[in-house]
């Protein structure tokens, strides 16, 4: 069994008129925060600002992802992989 915590990752997709928004959330393991982290951040750094809103809205969802994870990582941090 694995030591699990809750956390919350959202990501933006940009488009010039519209945007869509992704998130996952729930208990997730160390391994599973990591992919999850790494995967959101890169998809918000390419895809993420591409529209007025999303200029706005992408690096709020960086910083909050950014927190989720090293509270994560802080809290899990004696946990074995």
């Amino acid at each position: 069994m694995r030591h699990t915590k809750y956390v919350s990752f959202d990501r933006n997709v940009g488009m010039l008129v519209r945007r869509q928004t992704h998130s996952v959330s729930g208990y997730l393991c160390k391994p599973c925060i990591h992919k999850f982290f790494w995967e959101f951040t890169a998809k918000n750094i390419l895809l993420g600002p591409w529209g007025t809103i999303s200029l706005i809205v992408t690096p709020m969802y960086l910083i909050q992802n950014m927190g989720s994870y090293l509270v994560a990582l802080y809290t899990l941090r004696d946990a074995p992989e």
